[in-house]
Formats: structure tokens, C-alpha cells, sequence
């Protein structure tokens, strides 16, 4: 607007410097055949004409000023009620996941810094507010310290690479004080100039899943530990009785030999037995 306002003062100036040289011009070149008397209505009459030319060149001006923001308002309008249409419908697609799954729908402006959970809030966490907008600090504050950073970092790095897709797994703390893993997923929606304005997504429950998964992964670890004490904690003593049993057959005919060999085998039975105990022990 201001450069608008300079524009027309400089126009004006122009107008008034070009009037004042072409009219005293054509007073000087007509003035031997004018009337002194009237020469005074001469000038006024040029006055008047720099007034119609100055006011018609800036209504010009104007209209045309006036032409050009209403085409601008007119695309913003267009703009928006397109990016409005195209939320409505993403939500109305969240929403219909959403009776299916049970996700939590949210809606984030990036722009004012608001995060509005739609549906599924109270359902998924206990919240009661879920209805109130918040920032992201807010919702950033509730994932488990241990994922927070690495959560905010991924979240950072979309808006810069402006990828559209959101995908993330983290822990949220619910009402009651405790921890749930969930999935986060949402799409980033971006203006003509490219720049992130706002986003969408859906949070799922995912907190069984990463349970027997974890479980799976306990149990994945005892077989391996087991494996180990087959390969040698129980191979050992398992040898050494192999290798004793042709010996005392061996030394049937030498009692000191003989009582020897069978110290040798209790002890590497006693070996063997603890064994058993370590592996039925890791597979409880």
C-alpha cells in the first residue's frame, strides 16, 4: 500500500511538472493573441484542465489498482476454498478409518502453532480436553522422555525436506500415568509457493503389538542363550562322561584306576546336571 500511495504522488508530480512546461509553453506562443483582460481566465482554465487530466489519471489508476486486488482476492478466495475442500476431504477419509480402526484423528496449523484432536482422543489416552486446541509443545511434552527428541528431530526434518508423508512410532503417556506405544501418521499439506500450512493424520493403538513383540524378542534371546549352553556347557561334561565310560571298561581289572575313572565320571555327571538346571532355568 505504500508503494502504491508513492506511486500516485509521483505520478501526480509528473503530471503537474509536464502541465506546467507544455501550458506555459502554448501561453507564451498564443499570448500576442489573447486579451490582457482575459489572459487571468486563461490560466485558470489551465488549472482546471491539470485537475480533470490529474483526478481522470488517478481514478484510472485506482480502478485498475482495484482491478488487480480484487483478481488477487478472488485467487486467494479460490485458494482457500480449494485447500478447504481438500482437508474436508481428508478428514472425512480419516474419519471413516477412524470408525473403523479406532485411530485418533488430529488436525495441525502449522502456521498458528494449533493442534485440534477431531475424534478418538478420550478413546485412545483418557483425556478429557481432547476437544480444546493446544500447541505442539503440549503434545510433544507427553511422549516418553526416551523418544521425545528423536520425535521432534523427524518432525523437523519434514517440514525442512517438506515430505509429505509422516510416519512414527513413540510412547504416549495417558491419564493414568502410563505409557503407550502408538503409531503416528498424518500428511503434510502445502500452499502454491510450496510451503507447509498445515497437517492431518491419525494416531493408532499399537501398544499390544510392540508387547509381543518385546516378548517375542525375550524369548528369541533365552533360545540363543540355550543354544549356547547346549554347544557347551552341557558338551563338556557330556564328553568327558563319553570319554571315561571305555576307560573304566577298560580298568575293570584295576580298582585304583577304576576309582579314579568313576570320581571322574560323578563329577562330570554333577556338571552335566547343573547344566540341565541353567537350561530349564532359561526356559521358564
Amino acid at each position: 500500500m505504500r508503494r502504491f500511495i508513492i506511486y500516485l504522488i509521483t505520478v501526480y508530480l509528473l503530471l503537474g511538472l509536464i502541465w506546467l512546461i507544455v501550458g506555459s509553453w502554448l501561453i507564451s506562443r498564443f499570448v500576442h493573441f489573447i486579451d490582457p483582460e482575459n489572459l487571468i481566465y486563461v490560466y485558470h482554465l489551465k488549472n482546471l484542465l491539470f485537475l480533470v487530466v490529474s483526478v481522470t489519471s488517478i481514478v484510472l489508476i485506482m480502478r485498475n489498482r482495484y482491478s488487480k486486488l480484487l483478481s488477487a482476492e478472488q485467487s486467494v478466495n479460490k485458494e482457500l476454498s480449494d485447500s478447504r475442500k481438500q482437508l474436508s476431504k481428508i478428514l472425512q477419509d480419516y474419519n471413516y478409518v477412524n470408525k473403523a480402526t479406532n485411530d485418533c484423528i488430529w488436525d495441525y496449523n502449522i502456521i498458528k502453532d494449533e493442534l485440534r484432536w477431531v475424534s478418538g482422543y478420550l478413546e485412545l489416552f483418557g483425556y478429557e480436553d481432547g476437544g480444546t486446541i493446544k500447541d505442539s509443545f503440549w503434545h510433544m511434552q507427553k511422549i516418553h522422555p526416551e523418544d521425545r527428541d528423536r520425535t521432534v528431530s523427524l518432525f523437523q526434518d519434514l517440514l525442512k525436506r517438506k515430505d509429505q508423508r509422516w510416519n512414527v512410532e513413540y510412547r504416549y503417556i495417558c491419564s493414568d500415568g502410563k505409557y503407550k506405544y502408538v503409531k503416528d501418521r498424518g500428511y503434510l499439506l502445502l500452499n502454491e509457493q510450496l510451503e507447509p500450512f498445515r497437517m492431518v493424520g491419525a494416531i493408532q493403538d499399537i501398544h499390544q503389538i510392540k508387547i509381543y513383540q518385546q516378548q517375542l524378542e525375550l524369548q528369541n534371546e533365552k533360545l540363543k542363550e540355550i543354544a549356547w549352553l547346549n554347544s557347551h556347557e552341557i558338551r563338556r561334561p557330556l564328553s568327558n562322561i563319553t570319554g571315561v565310560i571305555p576307560l573304566i571298561k577298560d580298568s575293570l581289572d584295576d580298582r585304583d584306576s577304576l576309582l579314579q575313572l568313576i570320581d571322574v565320571l560323578e563329577l562330570s555327571t554333577e556338571e552335566l546336571e547343573q547344566s540341565i538346571q541353567k537350561v530349564n532355568a532359561q526356559a521358564k
